[in-house]
């Protein structure tokens, strides 16, 4: 528990360093809606690095953190410097592509008219393929800390550097002047200084063999073997996840040019926050999944799992509707009501995360249990329902199409990890469904009717002040919904009260 409350604590320190990056920085970079659109996808193309393992990182970090756990260093730095080595190889490949795409910028934005916007493109892109492999490293080293539950050393490293960019951005965005090429590459730096230190800390704290690690990086018909399972389920996953998650930016770029590219880039910058905070969320569950599996314990997985979908109903469902639900109001005050297009298509794509709850944590669970067909349905299920929607949708409803089946992919999907749970958990469906869901019943109300009845009196304004009082409505609408939940879900308010019982004791025995 206490390595969980340092995770989190610092995990929610980074989300407000996020907050900051994206809501201090993205009213600079969106002043200029055709360059945004560029930038937008420029960052989405960056996005991609995160899928160029092609599934060993994620199988990697799987066995790893059984190794872990069984205390056996040199099996699992074999596996690191196994899975690092592949995703180098395909990080190199990337970046080949994008050198190509730098000399012919026109191949993935349409409408670049003018010779300065060709060059912009022309040098982000140029940018992304010269720093793409310091992501080998800053992959290697977050799974180091990860397998040991002590992300949050390597994340306060992060949070300074987040700090350092959102500085940079305002001096450097704070005349007229809009230099988002020296932005973009004084980020790619720092980010480097980062991963260097990261480095070092490893070294230091765990006194890991880098030595070893090195002589392991390379490719290993061994670890090949063990691996190859989960990672050819992990490449099928990357395939479905690219389609899903990544591929309109670029769909939408070549159909409608940049300008509607921007549009879009609002709700799609909120979509892939609340993905990266989720990712936060539930990121230390891997670690934690694989520790039960690498120690066959069962029961005590299926119990851990349960209290995790407890635990992650309302740290999903409640800021997602209160944020959808205000999103007018929100986008106003962030960028201005040039971009009063993007809210429909932002609501959509913010709640299509709504039932992330239900989806992370059983994700990891099949993965843990290495249930090989279950991801492959599940997860060819999201693009095939999402590309299907869009093509018959699209002359109809245009841009929307693309947020719209967005959720009705995700429902769908939800539903059949409802159903998946219920088999692996033996438990009954309406009984399970019932246990899980009435508590949350109150809270969503309270939700739903207060932000409907007073969603008018919030600012509809660009402005920083009118941005801080959005958040702090906001906030005291999330944390009322939780005190709620806290009253109807026994199990989330024995889980609180363990947890505050455990911080109590700990800060106790610190000072006394």
């Amino acid at each position: 528990m206490k390595q969980f409350l340092k995770i989190y604590f610092w995990q929610f320190v980074s989300i407000l360093f996020n907050f900051a990056a994206i809501f201090i920085v993205t009213p600079f970079l969106s002043a200029n809606q055709t360059v945004y659109g560029i930038y937008t996808l420029v960052i989405a193309s960056y996005m991609f690095l995160s899928y160029a393992d092609f599934g060993f990182l994620g199988a990697g970090m799987k066995f790893a953190a059984e190794y872990n756990a069984q205390e056996n260093l040199q099996e699992e730095i074999k596996i690191i410097g196994f899975t690092g080595f592949i995703f180098l190889m395909f990080i190199l490949l990337f970046a080949l592509g994008f050198i190509f795409l730098a000399f012919r910028p026109q191949i993935l934005i349409n409408n670049l008219s003018s010779i300065e916007d060709k060059a912009i493109a022309s040098k982000l892109l140029a940018i992304l393929a010269i720093f793409s492999p310091v992501f080998v490293m800053q992959r290697i080293i977050q799974i180091i800390f990860a397998v040991r539950l002590k992300d949050y050393i390597f994340q306060r490293v992060f949070i300074a550097a987040n700090g350092i960019k959102i500085i940079v951005a305002m001096l450097l965005f704070s005349s007229k002047s809009y230099p988002i090429v020296t932005y973009f590459l004084i980020s790619q730096l720092i980010t480097l200084s980062a991963v260097v230190l990261g480095l070092f800390i490893a070294k230091k704290k765990f006194g890991y063999n880098f030595k070893l690690f090195f002589k392991c990086f390379k490719f290993s018909s061994e670890v090949y073997e063990k691996t190859k399972k989960i990672a050819f389920v992990s490449i099928f996953l990357t395939l479905c996840w690219i389609l899903y998650y990544e591929l309109d930016p670029f769909v939408i770029s070549k159909l409608l040019g940049p300008n509607y590219l921007a549009i879009f880039a609002i709700g799609f910058t909120l979509m892939e926050y609340f993905r990266s905070i989720f990712g936060i969320v539930f990121g230390p569950f891997v670690a934690k999944f694989n520790h039960f599996i690498g120690l066959k314990d069962y029961n005590g997985l299926h119990l851990f799992f349960t209290k995790v979908l407890v635990l992650a109903l309302p740290l999903t469902v409640f800021p997602i509707l209160a944020i959808s639900i205000t999103i007018k109001n929100f986008i106003y005050c962030w960028v201005g009501n040039q971009y009063v297009a993007s809210v429909p298509v932002a609501q959509i794509l913010v709640l299509s995360f709504i039932f992330n709850f239900l989806s992370s944590p059983t994700g990891i669970l099949i993965m843990a249990y290495e249930k090989a067909k279950l991801l492959y349905i599940t997860n060819a299920l999201l693009p095939l329902i999402y590309w299907i929607g869009v093509l018959v949708s699209f002359k109809f409803i245009g841009l929307q199409a693309f947020a719209n089946f967005k959720v009705v992919a995700f429902f769908i999907v939800a539903m059949v990890y409802l159903n998946i749970i219920v088999k692996l958990l033996k438990v009954k469906f309406w009984s399970f469904l019932k246990q899980l869901l009435i508590p949350s019943i109150l809270p969503i109300l309270f939700i739903l009717i207060f932000t409907s009845l007073t969603k008018s009196f919030l600012p509809f304004e660009k402005d920083k002040i009118n941005l801080l009082i959005y958040f702090v409505y906001n906030g005291m609408v999330i944390l009322s919904s939780f005190v709620l939940y806290y009253l109807t879900s026994k199990e989330f308010s024995n889980s609180i009260n363990d947890f505050a019982a455990s911080l109590f004791k700990h800060y106790k025995t610190k000072f006394i």
